[in-house]
């Protein structure tokens, strides 16, 4: 394989590396984008979180208590029948007194049934206000959630299509070649190459000798740059030849596009 092939195939892959990390990123961004749009609701409906909330409670309650009750009502029965069955009159005194203590129960949750309903239905008037509004809420967050959902399932199918592409554009290299480019992916988070421009690494701006720049313009060797040892590759030549392999743009998803791309001067 020639220097020429060579290069365009590190071309390629630095542009399916950087299409890939931004992918990540957006996989990675989703869990914290959902929590934020969730968190933007309820800060956005605080006052119709707090009814609801208020209102959840006190069904609760009233729920539960009413269980309560008829437990109660059930021992009130129990204890009544066992008033005409006891013996002595210390049996009786001690029957009416869990009578009396029943009772007591019983009293104290019916007030407390009956206040949580009145409060339940002042908050039904409540909440029947914010009704409306919540609803157009929830579907903006859905809307929201559906976008984040969205490019995370596309980013997630660009990783896998573009792993495949490089795992063909890999085998045409060398292993030492390639043992390189992965030290330098790992080290310069990603960015093994980098442009030559009027003499200089466009990465670290280190100038490199005129012979091996003219080398590098003509690509008719590999060469690296002696400071930050990225790759170094002529742009103009390159893309014109990558053209004429039949190398198409690498394809993005819509968010992908969107997503800013940080590659410190390299492709």
């Amino acid at each position: 394989m020639t220097a020429k092939e060579q290069l365009i195939r590190l071309v390629r892959m630095q542009e399916l590396v950087d299409t890939v990390r931004r992918a990540e990123r957006i996989l990675a961004s989703a869990p914290g984008k959902l929590e934020e749009i969730e968190n933007h609701f309820r800060e956005r409906n605080a006052e119709y979180v707090a009814v609801q909330d208020r209102f959840d409670e006190l069904e609760l309650d009233r729920k539960t208590r009413s269980g309560e009750l008829e437990v109660l009502e059930e021992s009130k029965t129990k204890y009544t029948d066992d008033l005409m069955r006891v013996k002595n009159q210390k049996e009786y005194a001690a029957m009416l007194k869990e009578i009396d203590n029943v009772k007591a129960q019983i009293s104290e949750h019916e007030d407390a049934i009956l206040r949580d309903m009145e409060e339940i239905e002042k908050l039904k008037g409540e909440l029947a206000t914010h009704r409306e509004h919540i609803e157009q809420e929830r579907k903006s967050v859905a809307v929201e959630s559906k976008s984040v959902d969205t490019a995370s399932n596309e980013a997630r199918e660009t990783i896998e299509k573009l792993t495949v592409q490089r795992r063909e554009l890999e085998s045409g290299l060398s292993l030492s070649l390639l043992a390189s480019v992965r030290r330098l992916e790992d080290r310069r988070r990603g960015v093994f190459l980098s442009r030559a421009k009027d003499g200089m690494c466009q990465s670290c701006y280190v100038r490199v000798r005129p012979q091996v720049f003219q080398e590098i313009k003509s690509a008719t060797a590999v060469h690296s740059c002696g400071n930050c040892r990225r790759y170094l590759f002529f742009e103009p030549g390159i893309k014109e030849a990558m053209v004429d392999a039949g190398f198409a743009p690498v394809e993005q998803s819509p968010a992908d596009a969107e997503a800013e791309a940080v590659n410190g001067g390299a492709v």
